[in-house]
């Protein structure tokens, strides 16, 4: 494809007006001001578009858009316990399957190419995602209330593995796996978590862990383990052997943030669900000022309520400000650092998120012709506090255009739409 005099947010996040973009195969192959030769690419016009790089979601559970709306208004232990645990025993794998393709539609929709998600039947919702052309990085994190549990024999251990063996058959590298344990209180036993560690390092993946959620959790660890916070907790178990990514960290203390820093951590700040379960608000600011690896993500829709990646960025940039008294808290350039080439880097993918010559061709599109969206004084504020996800026109993974004015291209969404009402249906009628 070779996009046409077309406004774009370049690599140094900077915006620019009448660029050329290449992308062949999966591949941006040029990014300039001079016209490149043309050969057989599809040219799309740039004239009143907008082209940045697209969005990395990095905590979710995509398998739980069946349990939108399924457990409102109890707080986080409350809402496990009574509502999804209980929906969780009966969830089938068929079910997680399309709950996963109705999530990845609307991600793709609202600009967001790749995710990493914790859940369990891995394979089962990881080829929903795959057909719908999204990546992922997938886990199941490990839970175990036993005193004598172990890691090596739990179903999250063989669910990885399983994972693992299937990803080496496909003809992509889009879905890879991560290890993962659910949080310190999901865990009993210390023996779980130091395995988890263990595996991880063994076998060179990424650790994706709630951190921090609520104010009792980080509290009740304290209680629990000696004095030691969850991230003192698992430094201690050894998970900083491996690269981290932390979900939530909404009540992370003065040493915490040390620890994360010292070993290279990634924080997903997760502003809707932190909000909507009653959790409190990260602060980010301080986050930032203190150099800490920072992205964005949705969480599961049973707890934001909905996937929408640009409402995301624009409720992370706001509470930020209003959090800090600061209207020049966080810049526009800033945050979507956060929700693109460092939710990137936090999946271990080091060659996109970026507009580069070179990277994948991870790309959204916007249409700036909207009268939301005029005057165009400032692009990227625009697009950060104006824009809606039905702006965006075209997004593509890897070179592939996944959907465009709004469709999805490679799955029906109708089908996806009535399959998953019917699963949810299915696994409520056996409550």
């Amino acid at each position: 494809m070779i996009f046409d005099r077309i406004k774009i947010l370049d690599e140094d996040f900077i915006v620019r007006d009448n660029m050329y973009v290449v992308t062949e195969g999966t591949q941006i192959t040029y990014v300039g001001s001079e016209k490149p030769e043309f050969k057989d690419q599809e040219i799309i016009s740039g004239k009143g578009k907008f082209l940045m790089p697209a969005f990395y979601n990095t905590h979710c559970h995509l398998p739980m858009t069946l349990m939108r709306g399924y457990g409102e208004g109890v707080p986080l232990q409350r809402w496990l316990h009574e509502k999804i645990y209980p929906f969780e025993a009966k969830f089938t794998p068929e079910a997680k399957y399309w709950g996963a393709k109705l999530g990845a539609i609307e991600l793709m929709k609202s600009g967001c190419v790749s995710l990493t998600d914790m859940y369990f039947h891995l394979v089962a919702y990881g080829k929903g995602i795959h057909e719908a052309g999204l990546k992922a990085n997938l886990c199941n994190g490990v839970v175990s209330f036993d005193d004598n549990a172990s890691y090596y024999t739990d179903r999250s251990y063989f669910d990885i593995l399983e994972l693992l063996d299937w990803t080496e058959s496909l003809d992509d590298d889009r879905i890879k796996g991560d290890a993962s344990a659910h949080s310190e209180y999901a865990n009993k036993s210390e023996r779980p978590i130091v395995e988890v560690a263990e595996f991880a390092a063994e076998r060179g993946l990424i650790i994706h862990v709630h951190v921090s959620e609520t104010k009792s959790e980080q509290m009740e660890c304290k209680s629990r383990r000696g004095g030691l916070t969850p991230v003192q907790y698992f430094e201690k178990c050894g998970f900083f052997r491996s690269q981290v990514l932390a979900a939530h960290c909404v009540w992370l203390e003065e040493g915490d943030v040390e620890i994360l820093k010292e070993n290279g951590a990634f924080i997903s700040h997760n502003a809707s669900s932190n909000l909507k379960l009653g959790s409190g608000i990260a602060p980010i600011k301080s986050y930032f000022d203190a150099g800490l690896n920072l992205t964005i993500g949705t969480d599961g829709a049973s707890s934001n309520n909905n996937l929408n990646m640009l409402e995301e960025v624009n409720l992370a940039a706001l509470l930020c400000r209003g959090q800090s008294l600061d209207a020049g808290a966080i810049s526009p350039g800033d945050i979507m650092r956060m929700a693109t080439v460092n939710g990137a880097l936090a999946q271990g993918r080091k060659d996109t998120g970026l507009i580069r010559e070179g990277y994948r061709a991870d790309l959204i599109m916007f249409d700036l012709d909207k009268p939301h969206l005029v005057p165009d004084t400032d692009t990227l504020a625009n697009i950060l506090f104006s824009a809606n996800s039905s702006d965006i026109v075209m997004t593509v993974c890897d070179g592939r255009v996944i959907c465009k004015d709004g469709k999805p291209l490679l799955i029906d969404e109708e089908e996806t739409i009535a399959k998953a009402a019917e699963s949810f249906k299915k696994v409520l009628e056996t409550l």
